[in-house]
């Protein structure tokens, strides 16, 4: 008699405790794990209104369109040229380029402070002096090239220099993208030639396409294009 209640209180312990951690588990699996909320992010400073933009767009077609039209009409007037009215890249292409830019100030200890847009306007040629294909002579676009600040918060733009040891270089380009030279003020923003001391060492000159790592961002699907 002694024996069986012996053993029927151990089964009761042994019952009361796989119960226990049961229970112990079931609660950790019905604890939810709570999300934070999503932050509501405001719209920039920059934005503007469709009526503006619409504006700004109608402007450029009566105070520029004309002008390239007839100084490109003039040079070949058996053709029509098309003047480009905007240009664009794929969201991911946008997202990777910032991914890639993002990444490599990173590996040469720079912060970038800003992104610049450049107009400019593809060569009546074929090619490239590189060998890169042209594939719409005399159209205009843009390019992106990101900036870091220097000394009093001046800007420029950069590409990098990987040096033999691994180590990635950045180096400075002034706002007609010639590589700037120690103690020179880029006098196309500055007005004046300006002693100024770099805020990082600058790199002997070296060919700028061929040797370096660029970060800039050209290519972009450009409307219309030339139908000529």
């Amino acid at each position: 008699m002694k024996n069986l209640k012996r053993i029927c209180t151990k089964l009761c312990f042994g019952s009361l405790v796989v119960f226990g951690f049961m229970s112990c588990e079931q609660k950790k699996e019905k604890s939810p794990v709570q999300e934070p909320e999503p932050r509501e992010i405001k719209a920039p400073k920059q934005i503007v209104s469709v009526a503006q933009a619409k504006t700004m767009y109608d402007y450029y077609g009566e105070r520029r369109v004309a002008l390239i039209e007839k100084y490109e009409n003039d040079l070949e007037p058996e053709k029509k040229f098309d003047v480009a009215r905007f240009g664009y890249y794929d969201y991911n292409t946008i997202k990777e380029y910032m991914n890639y830019i993002e990444q490599e100030a990173k590996k040469a200890n720079v912060e970038i402070s800003s992104l610049r847009f450049y107009f400019s306007n593809y060569p009546d040629k074929k090619t490239f002096d590189n060998g890169r294909e042209i594939k719409h002579p005399k159209q205009n676009s843009f390019f992106i090239i990101p900036a870091i600040k220097g000394e009093n918060d001046r800007e420029y733009g950069f590409y990098i220099r990987e040096e033999d040891d691994g180590k990635n270089i950045p180096v400075l380009l002034t706002d007609n993208l010639e590589q700037k030279k120690d103690g020179d003020m880029d006098r196309q923003q500055s007005g004046a030639a300006k002693s100024e001391a770099s805020f990082m060492p600058t790199t002997p000159p070296a060919p700028f396409y061929v040797t370096n790592k660029s970060l800039v961002l050209n290519e972009a699907n450009m409307v219309p294009p030339p139908y000529h």
